[in-house]
């Protein structure tokens, strides 16, 4: 089963993705930026990151947001997961134009009022060819 590893402040969003998914993936959720890169080693389990554009953090935390982490993700760990921004804020046709520009590190954008089923597709596509499914 591939594994999916959601980080969003919105728990609602969140376990609507969770409960539509569960049967092709394992789903995880973070809702903050410390607990999501607590430890890089455990994010290397994870085929495939929904990372939200609008992150807000705690006081003593450093302000980040989405593309931020995207870049850490990619940068960081061994093995470069598949990457895709959600976001409230923007329309999918905005995120279609202006998607890359901001941030061309990420495999893929999702609009979350575009439907869970899109997402679903777009993350099957995304996935690399031969991706062995653990478990």
């Amino acid at each position: 089963m591939y594994k999916l590893a959601i980080l969003d402040d919105d728990e609602h969003w969140c376990r609507i993705v969770q409960r539509f998914l569960k049967q092709q993936y394992d789903v995880a959720i973070y809702k903050s930026v410390s607990s999501f890169l607590w430890e890089l080693d455990e994010l290397n389990q994870y085929d495939i990151f929904l990372v939200d554009f609008v992150l807000p953090t705690a006081r003593y935390e450093l302000s980040t947001d989405g593309m931020e982490i995207v870049t850490a993700l990619k940068r960081r760990l061994a093995r470069s997961p598949v990457v895709i921004l959600v976001t409230a804020y923007m329309s999918k046709n905005e995120l279609e134009v202006h998607g890359k520009q901001m941030c061309p590190e990420a495999d893929g954008f999702f609009a979350k009022d575009a439907g869970l089923e899109l997402l679903a597709h777009q993350m099957k596509r995304l996935l690399p060819p031969g991706t062995t499914e653990d478990s």
